[in-house]
């Protein structure tokens, strides 16, 4: 009798279960170096848009990039569009410091924004990130125009990138109706711990730690009640973790939580109780988040203090 060379039905199934669980077991570790790639690309990005907010601080008095300068009292000038938001009324920090860069473009249709955005978008955030263009960006899509944004912290109303009523008219411009016509830009020389002190995250235009702004209606005193109520028994400690916005489809998909209060945090509160919390800081490089320091260096954390989003208390 002749033997047959043939796989029986029993070999094959076997090998095709054995090549199953190796692909279960395989891919998501294909996934994560993936995800790693974007990581490191991301974190290039950052290294390149602090060098740049360096630059144009030594060409500015050591006054860093501010979070956006309003002109002509916010109206639109159909003659002017900022180089990079596109936005008609005055810039945002990228426009600022585009010279130092020039890469990406946040202009042209909304379908072809997310792909043209250069270093101002992380290649794993921006694919999840809702674009807050229609609802926030007005003209040029200023608002959801990047994935990385700059602080805008308020613990001990002491942020690394302070907004206020700007008196006295520091950036020169126009005020709003509703607050001041810029959010001034980190100054360089009264950051008391420039290694420690975080310049640039992931999320969307302004980031960080805050719960009010520095308004006229709003001064320090209220502030400081804020911070005891958002970190109680003793307020406001360094060392203090901050908690972030969740990584939710809500949260991600929702314009209005990722530009402006989010309704609750990593931690599933909301917000810390506290009116007028925000953050918008994310994580979706496997569960961590890149973040740029003042001193130029960039690094992944998985949690930050308090401590990290001022400017030189301690």
């Amino acid at each position: 009798m002749r033997k047959s060379n043939a796989f029986t039905l029993i070999e094959l199934l076997v090998v095709i279960a054995i090549i199953a669980i190796l692909a279960a077991i395989l891919f998501p570790v294909f996934a994560q170096a993936r995800e790693k790639a974007r990581q490191a690309m991301c974190m290039s990005n950052m290294k390149q848009i602090t060098l740049a907010d360096l630059m144009y601080a030594q060409d500015y008095d050591e006054t860093a990039a501010a979070s956006w300068i309003v002109y002509w009292g916010g109206a639109a000038n159909p003659d002017f569009h900022a180089v990079y938001t596109g936005v008609q009324w005055g810039t945002y920090w990228p426009d600022e410091i585009y010279p130092y860069i020039k890469n990406g473009s946040n202009q042209g249709t909304v379908a072809s924004r997310k792909s043209k955005r250069g270093v101002f978008a992380c290649p794993t955030v921006n694919n999840f990130i809702s674009d807050v263009c229609g609802s926030w960006g007005g003209s040029g899509c200023g608002w959801g125009s990047i994935t990385y944004g700059l602080t805008q912290a308020y613990v001990h109303n002491d942020p690394v990138n302070e907004e206020g009523d700007c008196p006295g008219f520091e950036c020169g411009f126009v005020p709003q109706s509703w607050g001041g016509g810029c959010a001034l830009g980190t100054s360089i020389p009264k950051i008391g711990h420039p290694a420690d002190s975080i310049l640039f995250a992931e999320g969307d235009v302004l980031i960080g730690a805050f719960y009010n702004m520095g308004y006229a209606a709003h001064p320090i005193g209220n502030n400081l009640a804020m911070e005891k109520a958002a970190y109680p028994p003793d307020g406001y400690v360094g060392t203090k973790k901050q908690r972030h916005s969740p990584n939710t489809a809500s949260f991600l998909s929702n314009p209005g939580s990722i530009a402006w209060d989010s309704t609750s945090t990593d931690d599933g509160t909301n917000c810390y109780g506290v009116t007028g919390c925000a953050d918008r800081t994310i994580h979706l490089h496997t569960g961590v988040g890149n973040y740029a320091y003042v001193d130029g260096h960039v690094k992944s954390r998985r949690s930050t203090t308090l401590k990290e989003w001022t400017a030189s208390s301690e």
